[in-house]
């Protein structure tokens, strides 16, 4: 049990193939948020699962993933991502890995953003796009082996108290930060760095490539 690391791959950005093959190295399952399948479907992926109001599933993408579970959620109160994560968190994984959440319609970038802001569970979430990996970290101490000279961003969307980073470029001491904190293209100066905070979330975004 918990031993499963499960992507969700979404209908934003696609993915490029060397980092595709990286990321899900190490992944049991696949869920295609709805539109996530065509992306699928592009980067020849078969899905495990196929998830949401199936309003992009064609009928040629259900002949083409004929093998895979497709699962009719209709609620509309709830978007396909909401509706992928519940679901995969059912599936009881250590870790789940986001692919394609942001790029394309900046109005489901935001909403991605919001539901991973909103997000409670104590199951890790790791969001990645065509040029870095986010986490999202809850109140507490942290300690992030960072590879030094690397480029970090360290952002919150609400207010964030006591926050602390060692071991930074840029580097703070328990500073309130209301209503949001945006610590963008900080560096990894130690190869042990610390974020500590009493309250609020902290969206942490390492650069993999140079734009």
């Amino acid at each position: 049990m918990y031993d499963k690391i499960i992507a969700i791959i979404a209908n934003g950005e696609i993915i490029e193939s060397l980092l595709l093959e990286e990321i899900l190295a190490d992944v049991s399952i696949i869920i295609a948020a709805d539109g996530g399948a065509v992306n699928c479907r592009i980067l020849n992926i078969k899905p495990d699962y196929i998830i949401g109001d199936l309003d992009s599933i064609t009928p040629e993408l259900r002949r083409h993933f004929s093998d895979t579970k497709i699962i009719n959620r209709p609620d509309q109160n709830y978007t396909d991502m909401q509706k992928a994560i519940r679901f995969a968190l059912t599936l009881s994984p250590r870790r789940l890995k986001i692919l394609s959440a942001f790029g394309k319609r900046a109005d489901h970038t935001i909403g991605n953003m919001l539901i991973f802001q909103d997000y409670r569970e104590s199951v890790p979430i790791e969001i990645y796009d065509n040029y870095g990996k986010m986490q999202i970290l809850n109140a507490g101490k942290h300690v992030i082996k960072g590879e030094t000279g690397k480029t970090v961003s360290i952002l919150s969307m609400a207010p964030v108290t006591n926050l602390t980073l060692k071991g930074f470029r840029y580097t703070i001491s328990n500073r309130n930060f209301n209503p949001s904190f945006i610590g963008v293209s900080n560096v990894y100066e130690s190869e042990n760095c610390q974020i500590e905070f009493d309250s609020g979330k902290v969206f942490l975004y390492e650069v993999l490539k140079r734009v």
